[in-house]
């Protein structure tokens, strides 16, 4: 009988070996963009099981930054000189070389910076707290600053550097930074922040600034960094996803509908703009890794089968997990099951 059930069992486990590998070569011919989402080499039952869960999805949900579009020269842009603007215009030095595209990683990795404006806040108060102006110890400061922030974005650099500051074994750093905080008033609104004006004034350019806030720019009057943004999505790639899945496309997009339908131009309404969310619209509480976004489009859209959301950064991925878990605990007898692919590069 042991013999049997052993045997029983290496006829299983060549019939699952078999199942992988065809699963793989079918895996192998979908649109490179799928691709991504399973990587992952894992040499059990888990991987045919998600790799199936793949070939079963009902809906595409996209995040625009980073997936569809390449912000390294728009949103990082907006970042660099929202920080110099701000800093040169106190402390008459220009730090701009300091904000490279790796401190902004860092700051995006803790899963709390899906808001650019947030980040150039965070980056500008940590250098106006820190009184030794030499640049190398200005990168090592934000780096330490990056790694003890955590989700909760620009309250954990608060509290951070506020601890420093506190603590008299560090003379480096300002004993008050309240007149600071005062100073850049933020999370405020566009117009009464000067983070947050400047910052829009760079990203959008006066004619979409005035368009989005019914208000003249005030600091900025150069070419809008929007401008910068590239479009990596293809138009074959649209094709394709259209053939797959009809209209049941959607996004969930940290930027202003404004902002989102001038970046992807004629592609914009290929992608179902009316069942998507621009979460820059919506009271700042839900911004990312917030899951009301995703669990609006999802009720919105009216399903419960299995969702692809593709996204690139840690809130993405917090906020597809948070979703499904939400949507599950109300709706116990149809579960939703959320698969996440991760964007890298964009």
């Amino acid at each position: 009988q042991f013999k049997h059930e052993k045997h029983m069992i290496e006829q299983q486990k060549h019939v699952l070996e078999q199942q992988k590998h065809m699963l793989e070569q079918r895996f192998e011919q979908q649109n490179d963009n799928f691709k991504s989402v399973m990587h992952q080499k894992i040499n059990n039952v888990n991987f045919i099981h998600t790799l199936r869960r793949c070939f079963h999805i009902d809906y595409i949900i996209f995040d625009i930054d980073g997936v569809l579009i390449d912000v390294k020269k728009s949103y990082n842009e907006a970042i660099k000189n929202t920080v110099q603007f701000v800093v040169r215009n106190l402390i008459k030095k220009d730090l701009k070389d300091l904000i490279t595209d790796q401190v902004i990683l860092k700051f995006r990795q803790t899963g709390g910076f899906n808001n650019d404006t947030d980040t150039s806040y965070a980056i500008i108060l940590a250098l106006l707290s820190y009184q030794d102006l030499q640049n190398a110890n200005l990168e090592k400061f934000l780096i330490d600053v990056a790694e003890h922030a955590d989700e909760t974005g620009i309250d954990s650099v608060e509290k951070y550097i506020k601890k420093l500051t506190s603590n008299k074994t560090f003379p480096n750093y300002l004993k008050n930074i309240d007149k600071i905080l005062d100073y850049l008033n933020y999370p405020g609104k566009v117009g009464d922040s000067i983070v947050s004006t400047v910052f829009d004034e760079f990203f959008y350019g006066q004619e979409l600034f005035l368009k989005r806030y019914k208000i003249k720019s005030k600091y900025y009057f150069g070419k809008p960094l929007i401008e910068n943004d590239r479009i990596v999505i293809t138009d074959n790639t649209i094709r394709k996803l259209i053939e797959r899945f009809n209209s049941k496309i959607a996004m969930v997009s940290g930027r202003s509908k404004i902002a989102a339908a001038y970046a992807l131009d004629n592609k914009f309404h290929l992608l179902n703009e009316k069942n998507s969310i621009f979460l820059e619209d919506e009271d700042r509480k839900f911004a990312k890794p917030n899951p009301y976004g995703l669990k609006k489009v999802i009720n919105k859209i009216n399903t419960r089968n299995d969702i692809l959301y593709c996204g690139d950064s840690v809130e993405d991925l917090i906020m597809a997990r948070r979703a499904e878990e939400e949507l599950n605990q109300k709706n116990i007898k149809t579960k939703t099951s959320i698969v996440f692919c991760g964007i890298y590069g964009c």
